[in-house]
């Protein structure tokens, strides 16, 4: 992943081939590839539309300068990755206290006060690879799993702006620069599944009633909602609305589960 440029040519990414990666039916994807193009990358892009969903052949046989992933399900094979003559970049959204599925969720069960988004090289490992940049910002006490992954994904589509850019001017000393700057940044904490989610957002029958109010804040969507599952049967969460006001009680009066800091 080594490569030397004349950074003095105002115009060689204009030459660099990049594979991109985002996610089907995400305007935020579509953003990031037309940053790319107005660049002047030359851009083969590929879409997800799911988790498991087959890797497509076609393009096991690419071979460029960059690969940028945003918000691709996909998991890419160490032999594409190594394809990239430059580098390979994913955007995680999440800080590094969080790799892997559910960051969110679970940034805000355990009452986290800080979340984040970062940049990475990538590696065969999902969320392992040095890291580019990472981007901290506050969860606020009235962040729902909406709000907070709302103002994720506008932090996550800035980074990604930066970044190419970056790239587009500079080439690998940008990168080079940049994870000099982070070099204190190092990935830790559990590195979560789909299925650790879910498992989140199942209900135990004997759950209190402020553990409840705390892990329907952390898990409600109005289209993945927290259930309980009885004889095989799933009951789903209509709406928050009731959580919403006891945890602000909670909050407010008693305390019961002040912020954590993660780092």
């Amino acid at each position: 992943m080594n490569k030397n440029f004349d950074n003095d040519s105002q115009d060689f990414h204009k030459h660099m081939e990049v594979l991109f990666f985002g996610r089907a039916n995400c305007e935020d994807s579509f953003k990031a590839l037309n940053h790319l193009i107005r660049l002047g990358f030359r851009v083969i892009s590929i879409f997800s539309k799911g988790h498991g969903e087959s890797f497509p052949e076609k393009i096991s046989s690419w071979s460029g300068d960059y690969i940028f992933c945003f918000r691709s399900m996909f998991i890419l094979p160490k032999s594409l990755i190594n394809q990239a003559k430059i580098a390979a970049i994913n955007f995680h959204p999440g800080p590094p206290e969080y790799p892997g599925s559910g960051c969110l969720n679970f940034a805000l069960h355990e009452k986290s006060n800080i979340y984040g988004v970062t940049s990475h090289l990538m590696t065969e490992q999902v969320d392992d690879g040095i890291i580019i940049e990472c981007r901290r910002f506050s969860i606020h006490q009235t962040d729902t799993v909406s709000s907070l992954l709302e103002r994720t994904h506008i932090k996550l589509l800035d980074l990604f702006f930066d970044v190419a850019s970056g790239v587009a001017l500079k080439g690998r000393s940008y990168l080079d620069q940049s994870i000099n700057g982070s070099i204190h940044e190092k990935w830790s904490g559990i590195k979560r599944k789909i299925k650790d989610l879910d498992a989140l957002s199942v209900v135990d029958m004997n759950i209190s009633e402020s553990e409840l109010v705390k892990l329907i804040k952390a898990t409600y969507t109005v289209n993945f909602p927290p259930k309980v599952v009885l004889h095989g049967y799933e009951f789903l969460l209509k709406s928050d609305e009731k959580s919403l006001i006891k945890l602000a009680e909670y909050e407010k009066c008693s305390n019961e589960y002040p912020p954590r800091k993660t780092f």
